[in-house]
């Protein structure tokens, strides 16, 4: 039998040596954890002294019409596009369908070698038309315009970029990338604008409309202000998330306007910018005039001279727009309606459903209309379009969508495809931006010099 003091002291023999125990495995933790964070650290700093990959980046030497010797950038080889000296030619052939990328011709002032590129992948099929590059010029012709709409029935996608050189980028284990310098060539804007922003390089596409997805045709009027340019690139910008889709810009006015094309040709959405005065009876009246009629009618010609299938949609460049409305109207088959947002004092204007079916209209403001509904809240087929044309917009303040409604008859309410949920959702908003006055006069003598003298060219004047 062991006595009492034997028994405590082999009790604290054992406590010693469990903590004992505790304190080793908590210093290898600690060691072990210390010893992978420094490894860690100086693997990452040993990647980030590695060079990186030859197929990793492609360097492109920006152009410049005024120098041979450019700097050069770096930029995604996923985003660089391939290349030929004489004309850059790309065919990326996908199951039965043909992507074509077309540019102008190149010279090189140290070289004069050429190259041609053929890529072929599978996938779903279609088809790519992409002028490079559109540049603002200060040539004397810079007034020239081309118009290019082509209709065909393969299945299609519009391609834009805006990379400032084409580089040799073939899906091969070659990695040597061909620097080339591209001409110039002169757009919608005009040489004044050239030669306020410098060298400047744009890139227009060519709009090539198809079956499937439908192509979508946006309408949108507009007039000079201060907040034109703001207004056009907010929209284009939404619009650039949309496939299959050409933008019909259409001003209030007797000739172009070169900032508008440069916004337009800057964004890089596939568009047509054309113009149409208001009729004078209308400017002269003292009443409400009739905005953006002439513009809207304007449209719907081109439409009846230039497509024959998709879907038509008014969409003002004040509005804002959620990019599902767009691929719900393009399979429109007649005329398609959904709410709109921030309108009269209801705060929307709406189709009315009942058990599933139009059973009126919920809006401000009726005023004996058959149809009250907001200009961003339809659209309409353009087969539709073809089988009425004598449809247009009327010159009748309040009711210009009204009467263009009623033009389209015959049209039932049972016609009428409802999206957005039902009418249940508000994909689109009557938003408004606030008025702004027009800048004050410029002080040339004390800012001639700076940068202000560029900027200056921008802002509009009374």
């Amino acid at each position: 039998m062991l006595l009492p003091q034997a028994k405590d002291s082999k009790v604290n023999a054992n406590l010693s040596n469990k903590m004992a125990l505790g304190k080793s495995i908590k210093m290898y933790l600690t060691i072990f954890v210390a010893t992978t964070c420094i490894y860690m650290v100086l693997y990452q700093y040993h990647m980030s002294r590695q060079p990186l990959a030859t197929n990793e980046v492609v360097k492109h030497p920006e152009k410049s019409s005024s120098s041979s010797s450019s700097s050069s950038y770096i930029a995604s080889y996923l985003w660089a596009p391939m290349l030929n000296n004489s004309s850059t030619s790309i065919n990326l052939t996908m199951g039965q369908g043909l992507v074509q990328v077309h540019g102008p011709n190149a010279t090189d002032s140290s070289s004069s070698s050429s190259a041609s590129n053929l890529v072929s992948a599978s996938g779903s099929s279609f088809y790519s038309t992409v002028s490079l590059p559109l540049t603002l010029s200060s040539a004397s012709d810079a007034n020239n315009k081309s118009i290019s709409t082509t209709t065909t029935t393969s299945t299609t996608t519009t391609t834009t970029t805006t990379a400032a050189t084409v580089a040799n980028a073939a899906l091969s284990t070659t990695t040597t990338a061909q620097k080339l310098k591209t001409t110039t060539q002169p757009g919608h804007a005009h040489n004044t604008i050239g030669k306020a922003m410098g060298a400047v390089h744009k890139i227009r596409s060519t709009f090539v409309a198809v079956s499937e997805p439908p192509p979508l045709y946006i309408i949108t009027p507009t007039y000079r202000r201060p907040e034109q340019l703001a207004e056009l690139t907010r929209l284009g910008y939404t619009l650039k998330h949309v496939p299959n889709l050409l933008w019909l810009v259409i001003e209030d006015a007797n000739k172009t306007n070169p900032l508008v094309a440069h916004t337009l040709d800057r964004i890089g959405v596939p568009y047509e910018y054309l113009v149409a005065p208001m009729p004078e009876q209308y400017k002269l009246t003292k009443r409400a005039k009739p905005r953006g009629v002439s513009n809207r009618n304007r449209g719907l010609d081109y439409l009846r001279a230039n497509a024959t299938e998709g879907v038509l949609y008014f969409a003002d460049d004040d509005n804002t727009y959620d990019v599902n409305i767009f691929e719900q109207m393009r399979y429109t088959k007649k005329v398609s309606m959904w709410p709109v947002g921030l309108v009269t004092k209801t705060g929307v204007s709406s189709p009315i459903i009942r058990e599933g079916k139009l059973d009126g209209y919920y809006d401000g403001w009726i005023g004996g209309r058959k149809y009250p509904v907001d200009m961003a809240g339809f659209a309409v087929s353009v087969k539709f379009l073809h089988e009425r044309p004598y449809a247009k917009m009327p010159f009748k303040p309040g009711y210009e969508e009204d009467g263009f409604l009623r033009s389209l008859a015959p049209l039932q309410n049972n016609e009428i495809e409802l999206l957005a949920d039902e009418c249940r959702e508000i994909l689109t908003w009557h938003t408004q931006t606030k008025k702004n006055p027009a800048a004050l006069p410029f002080n040339q003598t004390r800012y001639g010099n700076t940068n202000l003298a560029f900027i200056e060219k921008l802002l509009v004047r009374p």
